[in-house]
């Protein structure tokens, strides 16, 4: 079997929680990785949810799949990307801007199994099933609300 590569993002911040370059803006602007027949057909297995007011999203995908669609991850290349703070200045008795430089490697959205063969996500250590055929698509994770049970049927009378 060829081999699985996992990796995490976040619609959070460009840089901080998904690779500052395409396709992944491409894919967080249209949140590819909801369409659950784009995910079927790509041969991945999503876990995807929201955390706070963002989507995050667990991906398992073939390494072929990741080398053909977004091969910086499998690189240790460094990427910079800027963050703006608000900070005090006691001379000017005023609230300022400061830019903060900060450098990541796109290997750092990857995730690796525990020694058990497990793979969980960084948020709320979220479950990827098994990489197989059956699992193909998004799996729905709604822990982060409390909403783990399914409520949505109705109650029988």
């Amino acid at each position: 079997m060829e081999e699985i590569i996992y990796f995490e993002i976040n619609n959070w911040f460009a840089g901080e929680n998904y690779p500052p370059c395409e396709p992944f803006i491409d894919w967080i602007q249209h949140n590819q990785f909801n369409n659950d027949e784009w995910c079927k057909a790509n041969k991945l297995v999503v876990v995807a949810g929201p955390i706070d007011m963002s989507m995050n999203w667990c991906v398992a995908a073939p390494r072929s799949w990741v080398e053909a669609n977004c091969p910086c991850l499998l690189s240790d290349d460094e990427f910079t990307y800027k963050t703006q703070q608000t900070q005090y200045n006691k001379d000017t008795d005023k609230m300022e801007w400061k830019t903060i430089e900060h450098h990541k490697k796109y290997s750092k959205f990857l995730l690796k199994p525990n020694k058990y063969g497990d793979v969980y996500g960084r948020h709320d250590d979220w479950a990827i099933p098994d990489y197989c055929e059956e699992e193909f698509g998004v799996h729905w994770n709604n822990s982060w609300w409390g909403d783990d049970e399914d409520d949505d049927e109705e109650e029988e009378e």
